[in-house]
């Protein structure tokens, strides 16, 4: 991992008093020493925040402080944009205030999308290069014509996979953090162009802009808390070589500028707990309502809510349901099967299983799907002021028994009134 930012902001892993930038280095570590990994994300600064008070400025005055916030700070600012809600938000967030962006860039495996076809009326993971077509390039398209100050960047990554040494043997496990997508670590690399390169060498701060995330918003024991999840803070690839000026930015989950979380937050909440509202509940419950389908139905539902400017009928596919056999590389799997790259590519995915844990492992049907994922302390918003009750019918009790019997008593750890405590549930 040599290289990696070493950015406490993006958060890291404690294995004993080992830190780790890389997760799936701190996992195998963590393997060797028969300890637990722990993932650390801004915890002093969060716990010393007051979640359970709302922000009272307006949120798209916290977006538009937050990059003037950046602005100040860099030289030079890169946007990572997907034309999804959350960087196109954190775009807006510069471009209708009248702050300068210097760059937005669309990553796509343009050599290798043969035989994918832009199926408008297929929605699927496995259809997510369609967002190119349908939401990204008429976002783009609109910030030349109107912004013709902001550089717009299209990188084809497929040509640094095809031609890179990055994966040529397992090691490729270790240019990413989180995400075992096959081509991650070039897709999102800070050298991919010649141009990106050459910004580099000049010296000047350079900003790369993430929009992470959404946030967690989670009802335990009828009582409101936000999360944050190691998998998403991890999408960014922050390898910087021997670069000192080059520096990683999430830009809503941010300890220095709390108040964007918190704010969204309490207007997610607010919204489940109006009383046409509460039949959606369910969704935030924890632990219950973190699995697959409740958190793509949780994510749909609060872009509207938090992300005002974006244009809620922009086409988008679903979100892919594992990190080793991602929907998304649909392509990958069509065009480049029975290629070196593609062997290289599985026996990275074997390297992981057999250096990690079982126990540090996600599987389903058995099968190894990703590593497992970490919360931060869930961080006390206040009591839910919806009481709705719930019918006790046949088909409640049995999805609640089945439920628990899948869950069992899990481990929390909450933040209230500045005070951590581990909880049972």
């Amino acid at each position: 991992m040599q290289g990696i930012e070493q950015n406490p902001k993006l958060g890291y892993y404690k294995v004993g008093e080992e830190i780790f930038y890389s997760k799936p280095q701190a996992y195998i570590r963590a393997t060797e020493l028969g300890f637990t990994p722990k993932w650390v994300f801004n915890p002093r600064e969060f716990a010393q925040f007051d979640w359970s008070h709302e922000p009272e400025s307006d949120l798209r005055e916290l977006y538009r402080l937050r990059a003037l916030q950046l602005r100040e700070k860099y030289d030079y600012i890169r946007l990572e944009c997907s034309g999804g809600g959350d960087s196109t938000t954190a775009a807006f967030a510069f471009l209708l205030n009248g702050i300068h962006l210097d760059e937005v860039v669309f990553r796509y495996p343009k050599q290798l999308d043969k035989d994918v076809v832009y199926d408008p009326f297929n929605t699927l993971p496995e259809n997510t290069l369609g967002e190119w077509e349908y939401a990204a390039k008429p976002l783009l398209h609109w910030i030349k014509t109107n912004y013709p100050n902001t550089k717009v960047t299209f990188y084809d990554y497929s040509e640094n996979l095809l031609n890179e040494p990055y994966m040529q043997d397992e090691s490729w496990v270790f240019a990413t953090r989180d995400w075992f997508q096959p081509g991650h670590g070039v897709k999102f690399g800070n050298f991919g162009t010649t141009e990106h390169r050459n910004l580099a060498e000049t010296g000047q701060s350079i900003c790369v802009i993430y929009g992470v995330d959404k946030p967690r918003v989670a009802l335990i024991d009828n009582e409101w808390y936000v999360v944050f999840v190691d998998v998403h803070a991890n999408n960014p690839n922050p390898i910087i070589g021997d670069y000192t000026n080059i520096t990683t930015e999430l830009f809503f989950w941010t300890p220095d500028m709390p108040e964007i979380v918190a704010k969204q937050a309490h207007m997610i909440r607010q919204w489940f707990d109006m009383p046409h509202n509460q039949q959606f509940k369910h969704i935030t419950m924890f632990p219950s309502g973190a699995n697959k389908r409740h958190r793509t139905t949780y994510e749909n539902m609060v872009k509207s809510i938090i992300y005002h400017d974006y244009d809620q009928r922009t086409w988008q596919t679903a979100k892919p349901t594992n990190s080793f056999y991602n929907e998304m590389d649909h392509w990958f799997h069509i065009n480049m099967k029975d290629t070196n790259i593609y062997s290289a590519w599985t026996s990275g995915l074997k390297f992981i299983v057999d250096k990690v844990d079982r126990n540090f492992l996600i599987t389903e049907a058995g099968q190894p799907v990703g590593l497992v994922i970490n919360h931060s302390p869930f961080y006390y918003l206040g009591p839910s002021t919806g009481n709705t009750i719930i019918p006790k019918v046949e088909n409640h009790d049995v999805y609640k028994n089945l439920q628990a019997h899948i869950d069992g008593n899990q481990e929390f750890i909450i933040c209230k009134n500045k005070k951590i405590q581990k909880i049972i549930i």
